[in-house]
């Protein structure tokens, strides 16, 4: 994401292209993230208490967690997106 984006242009493009019935709390989008923070495309910094179940463990970008996930793409990938 560009430097020049922010939330309200990033939801506004959401909402042009997602059916309502896929639903988010917090208009909010995410430029990068490491362990347990997250940095919005604004550069705002949050600390992340809603991640999912393997971040919890290992925080945003664990090495191992990229080296394996490197592998898996070279092999298949399936994306879903409302998962």
């Amino acid at each position: 994401m560009s430097h020049s984006s922010n939330n309200q242009l990033w939801q506004a493009r959401r909402e042009a292209a997602v059916v309502q019935g896929v639903g988010t709390l917090l208009p909010v989008f995410i430029d990068r993230a490491h362990n347990a923070e997250l940095w919005d495309v604004e550069g705002n910094r949050y600390i992340d208490f809603a991640s999912g179940i393997a971040v919890l463990n290992t925080g945003h970008n664990h090495p191992k967690v990229v080296a394996a996930v490197r592998e898996q793409l070279e092999k298949f990938s399936h994306t879903c997106f409302q998962v």
